[in-house]
């Protein structure tokens, strides 16, 4: 039996507040851990039309960002939900009996890229193509049925159940808003297109009767309201007053809603639906059966408001703390039981001057000097805390809080995966913000007692303010508009968690010390560790080689399930020509993630062979990928 026992000791190095903080794991309570948190979403610039969308979603810039999105540990991002999808859905004309048909090309191929990419689209059906609805809105009771069955049955017949039962289905985004009703939703209206959606996402596919197809119904979510007042927001009240009378006849499976914060902190995030959803439960008692989640659970509302804090390692922590008091919540019981998923609002492409301070996951330069102008991307701190949560295992604990002083605390959540021998633990760290002069006197010792310590191996990564910010590379360097290849190489190289301490346990005593005296705030560590039994690294897979400019290419590949918990880092090789010697490009990079922006400078090219392998914390190394030869068109 591999035993692992882990404790923290917080150590007062300042005899004014001496102090001592006591943490151990003892007999923790472990609880199945759903990654509830892996959905992001955004809306399309341009016009809500079907030529506006299509320019939008097509443009290189957004194909790119998505690339880039979809280019982080395996699980870490699973659904995106991007508004107006289905006007990539074109119009082509009646039939002799009134029935719309569609063309499906652009939905198809932008779906299809979702595909490649490991991503799930949150569907919402959300859409005028042709303007049938608001051309004929004493029909749409069939229309929307028949264009909701169109939807699925098309798709069923390309991708098949199997693949679309991962895909998740909504109702209409926001539909009390002005801004997004677009084809004037009256009361009687918006729930006859509520039922027209369940109607035709349940004959979709045509009868099922074994129990195997019966498995695969698809839910329908919603109403994705925002839910002020029952005055200001009629028909999302008026959705769940009938569920609550009959909720067998609910057209909705899930309950969606969306709350934000108001002063940027994960708190009120949780705060907005703890009152939301006491309320909810008050007036609506049958609803506590239907699961909840929130699609928008960002710190602040206005994606392209520029903050200072969504630039840095501050966003990241926040959005970090919203996971970590959402799963406290969800364990606690109460209004939070029901919680299904949180979903991110960043999937954005931030423009100038804004570059970093807008709600995006990435910075993004548009080099409108070169020809072609062309994009360039920089992840930020918040994508790389995205990448860190899926590191988390299949098991957690509750929430556990380490007082630092009066008012502060680190919040620490802990998982493990795996049983027996093979085991896996990673664990968060998360520090306050701000705190009283006297936290940063404190050092933070990790003591893990392992039965076979010497056959285990740890890996620390820190995100902290300065070293892993891009944004202070840009800022120190003056923050220009075009950043040049130096500039955008010293950013990107800033863009990863910092590798901290990694090694086998025993070399170290089985501790690991971290002196906050050292680490601005706030800062966020990740602590994983790995036995010798745990499933080693799996080669990567589907290299793939994008051009992002002449002579610079983004580089990405996929990860295997269960193969990448334990791992160090990637390694990137490449040879110009068929029997030269293979050269790593990435050697002095610290690389977690399955991607890398090659950028050989003027003298150098990308045209050549490509393979990828990953090291792991015991250093050894996984098969390479398949060899990919690049040429530059």
């Amino acid at each position: 039996m591999w035993l692992l026992q882990f404790l923290l000791l917080l150590l007062s190095l300042i005899a004014l507040h001496a102090g001592h903080a006591h943490y151990t794991s003892g007999d923790v309570v472990y609880h199945t851990l759903p990654h509830f948190w892996t959905g992001v979403g955004f809306c399309p610039a341009g016009e809500i039309n079907h030529n506006g969308i299509s320019e939008s979603l097509e443009s290189p810039a957004m194909q790119l960002n998505l690339r880039q999105i979809a280019a982080l540990p395996i699980g870490a991002i699973t659904h995106i939900r991007i508004h107006w999808l289905l006007e990539l859905v074109e119009f082509l004309e009646y039939s002799t009996d009134g029935v719309p048909r569609y063309d499906y090309e652009k939905f198809d191929k932008f779906v299809d890229l979702l595909q490649e990419l490991h991503l799930s689209p949150v569907l919402e059906f959300m859409g005028n193509p042709g303007h049938v609805f608001t051309a004929n809105p004493e029909r749409n009771w069939f229309l929307w049925e028949h264009f909701v069955k169109s939807i699925i049955n098309h798709q069923l017949a390309r991708h098949g159940a199997a693949r679309l039962s991962s895909w998740r289905f909504e109702t209409w985004n926001e539909p009390d808003l002005r801004s997004y009703n677009r084809i004037n939703f009256t009361a009687a209206s918006y729930l006859e297109y509520v039922q027209a959606v369940r109607r035709g996402l349940s004959k979709a596919g045509g009868r099922r009767k074994s129990k195997r197809q019966q498995q695969l119904y698809r839910a329908l979510r919603g109403p994705a309201g925002l839910f002020k007042t029952e005055e200001r927001h009629p028909l999302c009240w008026q959705l769940l007053e009938v569920c609550n009378q009959q909720l067998a006849k609910c057209p909705i499976d899930i309950l969606t809603y969306h709350r934000k914060g108001h002063d940027g902190t994960a708190t009120e995030i949780l705060n907005g639906s703890l009152a939301l959803l006491s309320k909810v439960y008050h007036d609506y008692p049958q609803l506590q059966e239907l699961p909840v989640a929130n699609d928008e659970a960002d710190p602040i509302a206005g994606w392209s408001t520029p903050r200072d804090f969504q630039a840095d390692v501050r966003y990241a922590a926040t959005l970090m703390s919203t996971v970590m008091l959402h799963w406290h919540a969800k364990l606690a019981g109460g209004v939070m039981d029901q919680l299904e998923s949180i979903s991110h609002d960043n999937a954005f492409l931030s423009y100038h001057p804004h570059e970093f301070n807008q709600r995006t996951l990435l910075a993004h330069f548009r080099m409108n000097e070169t020809q072609p102008p062309h994009s360039q991307f920089v992840q930020k701190p918040v994508y790389a805390a995205l990448g860190m949560l899926a590191k988390l295992g299949t098991r957690a604990a509750d929430l556990e809080l380490v007082n630092m002083d009066s008012k502060h605390s680190v919040q620490v959540m802990r998982s493990i995966s795996g049983n027996g021998v093979a085991q896996y633990m990673a664990t968060i760290f998360l520090s306050p913000e701000q705190a009283g002069p006297q936290l940063t006197a404190y050092h933070h010792k990790y003591t893990l007692n392992m039965s076979i310590a010497n056959e285990s191996a740890f890996i620390t990564e820190l995100l902290v303010p300065h070293s892993t910010d891009p944004v202070h590379v840009w800022q120190q360097a003056g923050s220009p508009a075009y950043p040049n290849a130096t500039l955008r190489e010293a950013m990107r190289r800033a863009q990863t968690p910092r590798l901290y301490e990694t090694g086998p346990i025993w070399q170290y005593n089985s501790e690991l010390v971290v002196n906050s005296a050292s680490l601005p705030l706030p800062w966020v560590m990740l602590l994983r560790v790995c036995s010798a039994a745990w499933p080693k690294l799996k080669r990567p897979q589907q290299l793939e080689i994008v051009e992002v400019t002449q002579r610079e290419v983004f580089i990405s590949w996929s990860e295997q399930p269960r193969s990448t918990q334990c791992l160090k880092s990637y390694e990137v090789w490449f040879r110009e020509r068929a029997g030269s010697d293979w050269l790593q490009i990435s050697q002095g990079w610290h690389l977690p993630y399955p991607s890398f922006q090659y950028a050989p400078g003027l003298n150098g090219s990308v045209n050549g062979f490509y393979k990828v392998r990953g090291v792991d914390v015991f250093n050894e190394s996984s098969a390479f990928s398949q060899i990919v030869e690049y040429l530059e068109l």
